[in-house]
C-alpha cells in the first residue's frame, strides 16, 4: 500500500512519504475513524477551587456511571483501604480522577487536596470524626480490579560500585586491534531506579556501542560461576547505540557513549541506567539482589569491531566484575552540595493552543505529579483520560518567548522540553535528543492511561550551560515559566511538523505537608 501510494503521489508530483512516517499517518487516519463521534460537551476546566469552577467532565465508558455520595459530613471511613495516588484539585476533579483510575473505590477530600482508596466504602461503613476531610464513595459497583500499590515512602537506599575492565581469556582473538583496551567503571545504584555511571576507557579504537551490567547464570567452576568469568543477560544498560542490528537488549540506551579523544581516551560521565525489565525480576529486587550478591554480576562494555568479530554472539571488548565501595555508601544519588527535592504537581486539559477540529483527543484531561531531586531523582505519575489515540511523549517545557502576560507564562506559551518523561522513540516521531526511559501506559478499559513510576530524564541539548541542580532551582522560584505537555499521535499528525501536543498544563510548586 505504501509503495502504491508513493507511485500514485509522484504522478502528481507529491513528495515521497517514508515507511514509517507513513505508517504513522495509517494509524492516525485509524484511530478517528474508528473513533465514535460524538456531540462536543463543554471542556472540563481544571484549575482554581470548587468555588471559583465547576468542571463539566467527560464521562467515563459505559457500565462506569457512577454517583457519588457522602460518608457523612466531616466523616473519614475508618477502613480506607489502601492509598492510589493524592492530587490536588476540587471535589468534581477528584471525582474525575478516581472514576477513571483501576481499583479506586473511594476518596477523603480535604479542601484543595484529595487522597484516593481502594478500600470499599458503603453507607453503613465505620468512620471516625475529622475536621479537614471527607470520604466520598461509589453508590454503585464498578468492573475496576485492580488494586494499584500506594507510592512508596520508603527512602531509597543507594550504594556505589566500581569495576576494572580488562580484556578476559573469554574476548581475546587473534588480529584484535584492540587487545590493549582497559578502564574503569564507578557505579551508584539505588532502589527507586536511579542509576548513574560514569565510565573512563583506554586504548580503545572502534566505537563503544553497548554498555551493560550483566548477571551470571551457571557454570562449572567457580571462576565461571561468578563474576570473574561466567557469562549471563544484561539487566541494567548504560550508554550505547541504538541503531538497528546492533546490540538490543528490550531497553534503549539513554545516551551515546563519547568517542575516543587523541590519545585514545573515552570518558562517559553521570550516565543514566536503564533497567532491564525482562528477566522476571522487578527493578527493586534486582538493585537489592546486586546489593547482597554483587559477586554475580559484572560490568560490561561492547565495541563496534568485537561486535563484528563475535557476531552473531555479544561477547564483549573487556569487562570487570562489580566490587562494592565499602566506604561512603550513600542513601542517595551522590551530587555536589546537599541534595534538594522539589514537588509538582500539573492539572491537564486541552487548551486554547490544541483545539482543532475534528480532534478525537479533545476532550483528555489529567493530572501528574512528580518529585524531582537534584542528585538525579526524577520520578512522576501521570493519569489521563478523554482521549484515545496512542500517546507518544511526555515533557516539563519552559516558556520562550510571547507579547502577553498569558503566552510568556504557562497558560499558554510555548517553549522546548527539558525534562523527558515517557514516550515513544521511534524514527520520525518526536525526539529531543534524550531517549524516553519508558513508554507511556495504554488506555485501559477505564479510558484512562496511568503511567506509574515514571523515570525522568535530563534533555542536554535544551539544557546547554545548566545543570540539572540549576534547572529545578529555576523550575521552584518560577514554576509558571514550566509546562507539562502531553502528546498523542492524532496531535503530532494534525501539527506536523510542529509539536503543540494533545494536552497540558501549568506546573506548580507544591507546599502544604
Amino acid at each position: 500500500i505504501w509503495a502504491s501510494f508513493n507511485k500514485l503521489g509522484s504522478d502528481f508530483g507529491i513528495e515521497a512519504m517514508t515507511a514509517s512516517r507513513f505508517s504513522a499517518a495509517v494509524a492516525l487516519v485509524c484511530s478517528v475513524l474508528c473513533t465514535a463521534t460524538t456531540a462536543e460537551t463543554p471542556k472540563a476546566s481544571l484549575r482554581g477551587a470548587a468555588s471559583s469552577v465547576q468542571a463539566a467532565v467527560a464521562s467515563p465508558p459505559a457500565g462506569m456511571q457512577a454517583s457519588w455520595m457522602l460518608l457523612g459530613d466531616r466523616q473519614v471511613a475508618k477502613d480506607e483501604g489502601e492509598g492510589l495516588m493524592t492530587a490536588t484539585g476540587d471535589l468534581e476533579f477528584c471525582k474525575q480522577l478516581c472514576s477513571h483510575l483501576e481499583g479506586c473505590k473511594s476518596f477523603a477530600f480535604c479542601g484543595a487536596q484529595c487522597f484516593l482508596k481502594d478500600g470499599q466504602v458503603t453507607p453503613t461503613s465505620e468512620s471516625v470524626y475529622n475536621p479537614h476531610c471527607t470520604t466520598y464513595y461509589r453508590s454503585v459497583n464498578t468492573d475496576a480490579t485492580t488494586t494499584l500499590a500506594p507510592d512508596s515512602e520508603e527512602t531509597p537506599e543507594c550504594r556505589r560500585f566500581s569495576s576494572v575492565l580488562v580484556m578476559n581469556q573469554g574476548q581475546q582473538y587473534s588480529g584484535n586491534a584492540e587487545a590493549d583496551i582497559h578502564g574503569f567503571a564507578e557505579m551508584t545504584l539505588c532502589t527507586n531506579g536511579i542509576m548513574k555511571a560514569t565510565l573512563q576507557v583506554d586504548g580503545g579504537h572502534s566505537e563503544i556501542i553497548a554498555t551493560h551490567i550483566h548477571h551470571c547464570e551457571s557454570g562449572d567452576s567457580h571462576q565461571t560461576r561468578t563474576a570473574v568469568f561466567c557469562t549471563g543477560p544484561p539487566v541494567v544498560n548504560f550508554c550505547g547505540n541504538n541503531a538497528a542490528s546492533l546490540i538490543a537488549d528490550g531497553a534503549k540506551y539513554s545516551v551515546a557513549c563519547s568517542g575516543y579523544n587523541s590519545t585514545d581516551t573515552s570518558i562517559t560521565e553521570d550516565v543514566q541506567g536503564t533497567f532491564i525489565p525482562n528477566w522476571g525480576i522487578l527493578m527493586t529486587e534486582r538493585v537489592k539482589d546486586i546489593f547482597a550478591n554483587p559477586d554475580m554480576y559484572y560490568f560490561n562494555l561492547h565495541s563496534l569491531a568485537d561486535f563484528t568479530h563475535w557476531y552473531p554472539g555479544h561477547v564483549g571488548v573487556c569487562r570487570g566484575p562489580l566490587k562494592p565501595e565499602t566506604s561512603g555508601i550513600a542513601t542517595t544519588t551522590p551530587a555536589p552540595g546537599p541534595v534538594k527535592c522539589f514537588s509538582f504537581y500539573s492539572q491537564m486539559s486541552v487548551n486554547e493552543l490544541q483545539k482543532y477540529p475534528g480532534n478525537p483527543d479533545s476532550q483528555a484531561s489529567g493530572y501528574a505529579s512528580f518529585k524531582l531531586c537534584t542528585n538525579g531523582t526524577l520520578q512522576g505519575q501521570a493519569l489521563i483520560f478523554g482521549g484515545t489515540t496512542q500517546l507518544i511523549a511526555m515533557h516539563v517545557q519552559r516558556c520562550e518567548g510571547g507579547d502577553t502576560p498569558q503566552t510568556r507564562t504557562a497558560e499558554l506559551c510555548e517553549g522546548f522540553p527539558v525534562l523527558n518523561f515517557c514516550g515513544d522513540n521511534s524514527a520520525e516521531l518526536i525526539a529531543d535528543g534524550t531517549p524516553y526511559l519508558e513508554a507511556c501506559a495504554a488506555y485501559s478499559g477505564l479510558g484512562a492511561s496511568h503511567t506509574k513510576q515514571m523515570m525522568g530524564a535530563f534533555v542536554s541539548g535544551t539544557n546547554t550551560g545548566t545543570t540539572l541542580a540549576e534547572l529545578l532551582e529555576d523550575m521552584a522560584q518560577n514554576p509558571q515559566l514550566y509546562v507539562f505537555n502531553a502528546h498523542s499521535l492524532a496531535s503530532f499528525g494534525h501539527w506536523y511538523p510542529e509539536d503543540q501536543g494533545m494536552a497540558r498544563g501549568p506546573m506548580e510548586l507544591w507546599t502544604g505537608v
